[in-house]
């Protein structure tokens, strides 16, 4: 009983240290991120009361799923801009991240509540227009990452190791290239390939269990900027510097290969996983 007290404790403390250091970090990015795990709950909550349905799974799904997307990537950012000397260019990024974000959020939310999809919706000229909005927001973010990725190359003061600083830089090189893919999606206006939106797919994820599906690459990729700053601060403490670098390189190169067959696998049709 007392041990499983003390591991409880414990438990807590480790996460109320881990959020205090977020918002230590970050507060503007730590309460982005902390605003979209509250609209998480109210999300799951509207989720239990509202059974309407959109290519066949509930309207609130999708908002949760961004939701807790925006809220794991804000707390990222804030997490790996801590790294970089203040700067004008950084706070620019910060507030860029900010703005775009809810611009994302609130139009898929209010695009949900009123029963309607949020992406590759051009059914009407308002709907045309939320859509191109988030187009818009998705591309000012991208770029406002791909500011952070350049400062990571170009800053010479950057007090980190050598191994975990390489595996940053994969990560954003992965995360450009992967929020770029969000477009293939808007120029074919949906993310099956093989069949209509909407096929029977994989519980909360709901990617295609018999076509290919283009989110899944989307999703891996975007996922890198926390897979491998993990892997290259755990590779740092074990092997040698050359060594813990030489593997995180491999490593962005194993992660990059995925992301493509997940790609290629998605164009030829193919369901990522087929469960019958």
């Amino acid at each position: 009983m007392r041990s499983s007290m003390f591991f409880h404790h414990y438990h807590f403390v480790v996460m109320a240290s881990f959020f205090s250091t977020i918002f230590q970090r970050n507060s503007s990015l730590g309460m982005l991120g902390a605003s979209h795990f509250l609209a998480l709950g109210a999300f799951s909550v509207l989720m239990l009361v509202d059974s309407r349905t959109l290519n066949n799974v509930n309207v609130w799904l999708k908002p949760m799923k961004f939701a807790i997307s925006i809220g794991i990537f804000s707390w990222t950012m804030a997490w790996l801009l801590v790294y970089l000397p203040e700067s004008r260019t950084k706070n620019v990024v910060v507030w860029t991240i900010t703005v775009t974000m809810v611009i994302e959020m609130v139009c898929i939310a209010g695009q949900a509540g009123r029963g309607v999809l949020s992406h590759f919706n051009i059914s009407s000229p308002m709907n045309g227009a939320i859509y191109a909005l988030m187009g818009i927001a998705i591309g000012v973010n991208t770029f406002a990452v791909a500011g952070v990725l350049r400062l990571f190359f170009q800053e010479t003061t950057i007090d980190a190791e050598t191994t975990y600083l390489w595996a940053i830089r994969c990560s954003l090189c992965i995360f450009i290239v992967a929020s770029l893919q969000g477009y293939l999606m808007g120029g074919r206006l949906q993310h099956s390939v093989g069949a209509p939106d909407g096929t029977f797919g994989l519980p909360f994820l709901a990617w295609s269990r018999s076509v290919g599906d283009l989110r899944v690459m989307h999703f891996i990729g975007l996922h890198a900027i926390q897979v491998l700053p993990l892997l290259g601060f755990f590779l740092a403490r074990v092997f040698a510097p050359s060594t813990a670098t030489s593997l995180v390189l491999g490593a962005f190169v194993v992660y990059a290969l995925l992301c493509v067959l997940a790609l290629v696998q998605a164009l030829a049709g193919q369901p990522f996983v087929r469960l019958s």
